[in-house]
């Protein structure tokens, strides 16, 4: 493996040096802006997800959810997977308090069916067992340069390639600074707690520079036990753009985290079937670090045709210490090379193309001890690769004035070990201008191809080689369609929206009789509503509701469904913002989710569909800025002490922190 370090820094050096050469920063269009009148006035939310291409919210055939940077502060929430599960369709489930393991769902899609993006570019871990970046949501701390996170759901491989199958989640940094600017926020709270994170900027003319460092440790809970899930992490994200030319545009974004956690023991049940809560166990952890690097070049070549060409390589390391003993542990390194070209084409007036390549080469790296049994921890390697190419269209139509909206599109994937696979997606919307209500639509295909752990991993035992991987497993696939309906009332002080849900997947990838094979079916269908409330400024509440079902067939012969685990059938959450004054903000979120079938071992091994209780939760948080340069804020989690587990995992209690931000 490639130190990752060094792999950030030195393409982040050479950028920046051509950038200062230039000193000039590349525009990008602001949240609000002055009219001719001097007053703000407020444009468009644009997203980029849905098309890549950007274009407004409000003409998106597609079910697109925006994460604005800004409610990081208005919710003193810095873990942005907590902010993505307000929304409806999207399920956070997390095994214990800071920095311990999470997975996100997107309508019952699994972990790995979900693409994680950093500006637009594919966040992996080629060494996971199943290519996903599961083992770095628990990483995912918003820094200060974070503008918004798109949350596309349903089917979208057509776009966006392997793994969206469920959705796609973008996290997209600021891209414009005005003048030099900086923050310190300091967080504080119990188990040795301390958030920080800081942000310098700078910009002038057509250049920027943003970086923006982070520390985040914390003792842990110890749910009873000897020892306690601790939790360390260090990184930063940085940015940095300019522009040569009024008609090109060149853009840096680079992310780094190194973060070591505490292990234990899962949650099992004793012989009375009551549950036996996880522990933490001494000396076992896991050191991990993850890195990627991407560079944009955007070209304007006439006003009807514009191409960006991108790239980003990725590093990603996952180091589990099983014991103290030197040498008992198994390393799973993964790299990621990422290339893309688009070209955007306004054929006519209401007719747009986009046509794109994309070439992506995944290595895996992995280490285990020879035989821990007999005492021999010599190290064994693993070392495998391959790469992809990909072609891919999207048709783009604007009718009867911009009321009507139809999206074509295919992709052809050319996985060297896999072959050729085609999928396809259209979507439409229409929209009523004289009543503010839009009826969208979308339906389109989706695969999968098998992760390199799935199709050559294997695991020593005696000193003998037991490989699980099959080389003869074929790409997962999916159909996947919605239809729903948004209204706004009232000047759009109110809003509502409803839509249908339903995906189908075939030759799912299951662990069975110590190989991987094709072998499962599942759908996924429900219902998705919100409601939105903002009769001035100064407040704002969200109310989101999911309906979902997901179901499974263990076996290619079975002919019984089963219930999807570790998922609630419904869940509820409502969020609150409130200015009452002009330096004053207060929110709220309660979070109810339904019962889950969770997986567990009891004292015999035998493995019991346990059956988890609804939880409720309130979160509230406040932020006073005292003056222009400093602001003090509090929050507390799970307010009213609710003792209740997620997925068996004991969750903590009350829990109070709090800090200050300086503003420079």
């Amino acid at each position: 493996m490639k130190n990752l370090k060094t792999s950030l820094l030195i393409p982040a050096l050479l950028f920046c040096c051509l950038a200062f050469s230039g000193m000039v920063r590349a525009d990008n269009p602001a949240k609000d802006q002055a009219d001719t009148t001097g007053n703000t006035v407020a444009l468009e939310t644009m997203v980029v997800s849905g098309t890549k291409t950007e274009v407004s919210l409000d003409k998106s055939a597609k079910s697109i959810n925006v994460i604005d940077g800004k409610e990081m502060t208005d919710y003193q929430q810095y873990f942005l997977p907590e902010l993505i599960d307000n929304q409806p369709g999207v399920y956070l489930n997390r095994s214990g308090g800071l920095g311990q393991y999470s997975t996100i769902s997107i309508r019952g899609a699994g972990t790995q069916h979900t693409q994680f993006q950093y500006n637009g570019m594919p966040l992996r871990d080629a060494a996971d067992t199943q290519c996903a970046f599961q083992y770095f949501i628990e990483d995912m701390f918003g820094a200060d340069n974070v503008d918004r996170v798109e949350v596309l759901k349903g089917t979208n491989s057509t776009l966006h390639g392997s793994q969206a199958m469920g959705g796609v989640i973008n996290i997209i940094p600021k891209k414009t600074v005005e003048g030099f600017s900086g923050s310190f926020r300091n967080e504080f709270g119990p188990d040795s707690t301390y958030l920080g994170h800081g942000n310098l900027a700078y910009g002038k003319n057509s250049f920027y520079l943003d970086l923006n460092p982070s520390y985040i440790t914390t003792d842990g809970e110890d749910y009873g036990g000897s020892e306690s899930y601790f939790y360390d992490q260090k990184g930063f994200a940085l940015g940095s753009g300019f522009s040569p030319t009024d008609s090109t545009e060149i853009q840096l974004t680079a992310i780094y985290s190194d973060s070591d956690l505490g292990l234990g023991k899962s949650p099992s049940l004793d012989s009375n079937g009551n549950l036996v809560s996880q522990q933490a166990t001494k000396d076992k952890h896991r050191e991990s670090k993850m890195a990627q690097v991407g560079l944009n070049w955007l070209q304007q070549v006439t006003d009807s045709w514009d191409y960006t060409l991108k790239g980003s390589y990725g590093e990603t390391e996952r180091h589990y210490f099983w014991t103290a003993t030197q040498g008992d542990k198994s390393n799973y390194d993964g790299e990621t090379s990422f290339l893309e070209m688009q070209h955007n084409i306004n054929l006519l007036s209401w007719l747009g193309l986009t046509l794109g390549m994309d070439w992506e080469e995944q290595v895996y790296d992995g280490q285990e001890p020879r035989n821990k049994n007999s005492g021999d921890y010599t190290p064994v390697y693993y070392d495998e690769t391959w790469e992809s190419w990909d072609g891919f269209g999207l048709l783009r139509g604007t009718f009867m004035d911009e009321a009507f909206l139809v999206n074509l599109g295919a992709r052809f994937n050319d996985h060297d070990k896999f072959g050729g696979k085609t999928v396809w997606e259209a979507s439409t919307a229409y929209i009523l201008k004289s009543s503010d209500t839009k009826f969208h639509a979308h339906v389109g295909t989706g695969y999968r191809t098998p992760s390199l752990y799935e199709t050559y991993g294997g695991y020593l035992s005696n000193g003998n080689l037991i490989t699980i991987g099959n080389q003869d497993l074929v790409p997962e696939e999916s159909i996947g369609w919605e239809a729903g309906v948004e209204q706004h009332l009232f000047d759009r002080k109110l809003a509502l929206g409803l839509t249908y849900f339903y995906t189908e997947y075939d030759d799912l990838i299951i662990y069975d009789i110590d190989q991987y094979q094709n072998a499962n079916e599942a759908e996924n269908k429900g219902v998705e509503a919100f409601v939105t409330v903002q009769p001035r400024d100064s407040v704002k509440i969200s109310l989101a509701y999911t309906h979902m079902e997901s179901r499974y067939k263990e076996t290619a012969s079975a002919t019984k469904w089963t219930r999807k685990e570790y998922l609630p059938e419904d869940m509820v959450d409502l969020t609150m913002v409130w200015k009452p004054t002009e330096k004053l903000t207060l929110s709220g979120d309660i979070s109810w989710q339904g019962e889950k079938i969770v997986p567990l071992y009891d004292s015999s091994y035998n493995k019991i569909r346990w059956e988890e209780d609804d939880s409720i939760t309130m979160d509230l948080a406040a932020n006073y800025q005292l003056f222009d340069w400093v602001s003090l804020f509090a929050r507390a989690d799970n307010l009213f002490d609710r003792d209740y587990t997620e997925s068996g995992y004991q969750m903590p209690g009350m829990t109070v922190q709090g800090g200050f931000k300086l503003i420079f």
